[in-house]
């Protein structure tokens, strides 16, 4: 049977593009305002290890992006996420607050060089333990902020190899009784991606840090008139990231770390730390599931655990994070988050736990 030919009509470009004037008038920038509101519990407000407090929170987070398409080897990026927590019980404690301010400019030069800078701004206002930094059991409700720049240049050696160098710069303010400190140093970082959607990191940081007023101390505890405390800090690092299938539903993030710090004194506060962290993520639309679990191990050579007690000191904390989102609508999400942290230390009165759980809903706009 013979078929009579037909002509498909197509329709010319012109009637297809957008108007010339509205290709050259597309912007790179964009911004995404996102709002977040949640309810829940925390069992110990104060962190304190011989008298819980619990009360039930309210938690309001607001966050806008803005960014910019790399469409011509320029990037950027900027955010301010601020978060309010109210207690409704009447506890030592009645609010905590952060607020972060962070921008980057990145540059891609050719031969595989880039650049970029940062800034950032830090506000906090909530419960720290400070035994470690005062040398003696405290937990306090710190304002703190926190200024601080990085410039980072990124050389990419081979089709898999890179390295960046990022020396930064910061400020610290504290309320009264902590003490303010300029700090800085340069952080080098080496990466490979070793296939499979995967990519292993080295890196290693060196950190000064030079207190205002803050003199040192002697193994007792006690003042030398006239001195000045300053801190060397060591960080060293590997991180292994992995997608495990082609979907990218899930991923896993494994840190292992170890801190070396040193005080310019007699060594009271001197300390090293070892590090972990693992992260399991799966996504699957309309969910998004993520465990992550953290331990570290600090000791102190030279602080001894009391008057009495001429010990070492030694603190030990397990944390756990389980995050759930589900996808309602395009723009809205709803949520739960539980976070459980635990410190066991042979100072008896520095240990404690805390078992926070809150659910609600993100709203972007």
């Amino acid at each position: 049977m013979a078929f009579a030919s037909q002509e498909i009509p197509v329709e010319p470009l012109s009637a297809v593009l957008p108007p010339a004037a509205e290709l050259m008038a597309f912007s790179p920038w964009d911004t995404v305002f996102t709002f977040q509101s949640s309810a829940g519990w925390k069992d110990n407000v104060a962190l304190s290890a011989l008298r819980r407090e619990s009360s039930p929170l309210l938690r309001q987070l607001a966050e806008v992006i803005v960014f910019r398409m790399p469409t011509d080897g320029l990037d950027f990026n900027a955010y301010v996420t601020a978060e309010d927590t109210r207690y409704l019980a009447r506890t030592v404690v009645d609010k905590e607050q952060h607020l972060l301010a962070h921008a980057q400019l990145k540059r891609a030069w050719s031969a595989g060089w880039s650049a970029s800078l940062t800034g950032q701004y830090l506000y906090q206002n909530q419960v720290l333990d400070l035994s470690t930094s005062l040398a003696t059991p405290t937990v306090l409700a710190v304002e703190s902020h926190l200024y601080s720049a990085r410039y980072g240049l990124r050389r990419a050696l081979t089709e898999r190899w890179w390295a960046e160098l990022e020396p930064s710069f910061g400020r610290q303010d504290f309320n009264s009784p902590l003490d303010d400190y300029w700090e800085g140093g340069p952080k080098l970082t080496i990466g490979v991606a070793t296939g499979s959607g995967a990519e292993l990191t080295f890196g290693y940081e060196l950190n000064h840090r030079v207190h205002d007023r803050r003199e040192q101390l002697d193994r007792a505890g006690a003042a030398l008139p006239g001195s000045e405390l300053t801190f060397t800090q060591h960080r060293a690092q590997i991180m292994w990231k992995r997608d495990w299938d082609a979907a990218r539903r899930w991923r896993t993030i494994t840190r292992l770390g170890h801190d070396y710090s040193q005080d310019n004194g007699p060594g009271l506060f001197d300390f090293r730390a070892w590090r972990v962290s693992q992260q399991v993520r799966w996504v699957a639309a309309p969910w998004e599931v993520s465990v992550t679990g953290r331990f570290a191990a600090f000791h102190y050579p030279h602080q001894p655990v009391g008057l009495a007690d001429p010990r070492s000191l030694e603190r030990t904390t397990y944390a756990l994070n389980f995050r759930a989102e589900r996808a309602m609508t395009k723009r809205v999400k709803w949520f739960v988050d539980y976070d459980f942290e635990r410190l066991l230390s042979n100072q008896a009165a520095t240990g404690y736990r805390v078992n926070l759980l809150h659910s609600g809903f993100t709203v972007e706009f």
